[in-house]
């Protein structure tokens, strides 16, 4: 039985280290230097460093680094990474799995790589003169010249989802960029949306390989350099808009490869509504001979859809979809009705809306939409609480009061504590401030002594009942550390009834102490130490 278990990700680590650095045949001799027990004396030291005896002609010491995996090493003739590192790699994932399964999702891994680059490699002959042929193909020819480049492509180690993205815009970016502007901002509309969809491939594909937490990491940030692409695309709308008169049949496939991601509802990084609702509310509405007809037939489309059979989240797209054509003609009490219908209401699904409303200035639709949206900010992950309360922070500084910002931030409670006593504090509001720590039950020890010395400096009694209420619970925990903390209390409450000039009612309140905790030995100890004995 196995003594040492490395958590998973150190696993993951070595087992990325392992597929990037070492051969097929390294890694099937180090399968079988663990198969046959030639892995021996395995110590975990300094926390970081896996390290073994190996049985070979002689006996080797390996030393694997589960942070710099290019400073492992082994005490054997081979110039590299040998079989007895492959050996401890398979004894270590053992803990885990069967390192059989491993080896053969290594060999799968390294075969892919090697068939991609070898895809690549032959590609690059014909690069130029089908790059020649590009501006006269359609999208959906676009589409199959990306996987064309791409074919055979596997993910390999943490960094290659990023590396897969940069690829692609180093290979193909640049590709048209002497084509007309119109066209050439569809291209780079389209070579976004690949990247998107592949992305999802890749999470999708590889959701149980051992590297499925740095696939999803990269996949994660790929989709957000994605999302800046598209971003940055809106600021050519015109071109956008000249493409929809210039060349309809590409314009048409745009439109049509983006409706046709709406109903992928899977979980991953590429949520395919926001895509649609963005391109569509940025870029698309209002482009064309008749965009009012465009407009029409798509929502027409839309509704087909929302007929059909699906599961709840694609048929929530498919209404979020719809509702965007209400918001973007200002209708948004028909879109909230029409929201009515959806399976569930996320907070999330509605950043696109108040991002743009935001951005526009349109703050009383933002207002709208907060208020019809604040049951569900109450239950909302604390990702989305936070967008959500940053939103409503945001708001209230276009409101001529504030009145409805403390109504929710009440309501929202105690979620929203750090937004509302936040917010009390810049505008001055200290007995409010005072009266928030008092209700939630935080101790003076737990707040900003700088928000302490404000309060103190604005008016001393306002801090009373907090020191107060601190001493009452430290001494009601009847434990020595909490005794000390009421004596610091005390100490301090000393001081504000000394600047107030109430001193008869301070040795009133200590004489009243004493009494009521008459039998804590050891509180009446502590307060001799303070030299408030009776």
């Amino acid at each position: 039985m196995l003594k040492l278990k490395l958590p998973k990700n150190r696993i993951e680590f070595l087992a990325a280290g392992a597929e990037r650095r070492m051969k097929l045949a390294v890694l099937e001799r180090g399968w079988e230097y663990y198969h046959r027990n030639l892995v021996q004396n395995v110590n975990l030291v300094q926390g970081y460093i896996l390290q073994a005896d190996v049985r070979g002609k002689e006996i080797f010491q390996v030393k694997l680094d589960l942070e710099q995996f290019e400073r492992s090493e082994c005490t054997c003739s081979f110039n590299g990474y040998c079989q007895h590192m492959a050996g401890l790699i398979f004894w270590a994932y053992s803990a885990h799995g069967r390192p059989e399964l491993l080896l053969m999702q290594l060999k799968q891994a390294i075969n892919a790589r090697r068939r991609a680059k070898a895809g690549l490699k032959a590609d690059k002959a014909g690069e130029s003169a089908a790059a020649t042929l590009l501006p006269e193909l359609t999208p959906k020819e676009w589409a199959r010249y990306f996987e064309q480049k791409f074919h055979g492509y596997s993910l390999s180690n943490q960094h290659s989802v990023e590396q897969f993205h940069q690829t692609v815009w180093d290979t193909l970016g640049g590709t048209a960029e002497e084509w007309p502007e119109p066209l050439s901002a569809l291209y780079r509309l389209h070579l976004s949306l690949y990247v998107l969809a592949k992305i999802e491939q890749f999470h999708q594909d590889n959701q149980s390989s051992y590297l499925s937490y740095y696939i999803e990491n990269g996949c994660k940030l790929v989709a957000a350099s994605s999302w800046d692409k598209l971003k940055e695309l809106v600021q050519e709308r015109q071109a956008f808009h000249q493409a929809a008169l210039q060349f309809p049949k590409h314009w048409k496939e745009t439109l049509e490869a983006v409706s046709s991601r709406l109903l992928h509802a899977r979980s991953g990084p590429v949520y395919w509504t926001d895509v649609y609702r963005f391109l569509w509310w940025q870029l698309f509405y209002g482009a064309g001979a008749e965009p009012e007809a465009a407009a029409e037939r798509e929502l027409h489309r839309l509704s087909l859809l929302s007929a059909q059979e699906n599961i709840p989240r694609a048929k929530d797209g498919i209404y979020l979809a719809m509702s965007l054509f209400d918001i973007i003609r200002g209708q948004d009490a028909q879109a909230m009705k029409r929201l009515s219908e959806l399976h569930t209401r996320q907070f999330s699904d509605f950043y696109v809306i108040l991002e743009k409303l935001s951005g526009g200035g349109e703050w009383e639709r933002v207002l709208s939409w907060l208020r019809w949206l604040l049951p569900v900010l109450s239950k909302a992950k604390q990702e989305e609480f936070n967008q959500g309360c940053a939103f409503w922070v945001e708001a209230v500084k276009h409101q001529p009061t504030d009145e409805e910002w403390i109504r929710v931030m009440l309501s929202l409670l105690p979620r929203s504590y750090y937004y509302y006593t936040d917010y009390l504090m810049q505008t001055g509001r200290f007995r409010q401030w005072v009266d928030l720590q008092l209700a939630t039950g935080i101790s003076p020890a737990s707040l900003y002594t700088a928000e302490l010395h404000t309060v103190e400096a604005h008016d001393p009694a306002l801090l009373l009942p907090l020191f107060h209420q601190s001493v009452e619970k430290a001494v009601a925990e009847k434990n020595r550390d909490s005794y000390k903390l009421a004596i610091r209390h005390l100490k301090k409450l000393n001081s504000l009834y000394k600047q107030l000039g109430k001193n008869e009612l301070w040795e009133d309140y200590l004489a009243r102490l004493h009494l009521k905790y008459a039998r804590l030995r050891a509180f009446k100890e502590e307060l001799a130490k303070g030299q408030w004995a009776t």
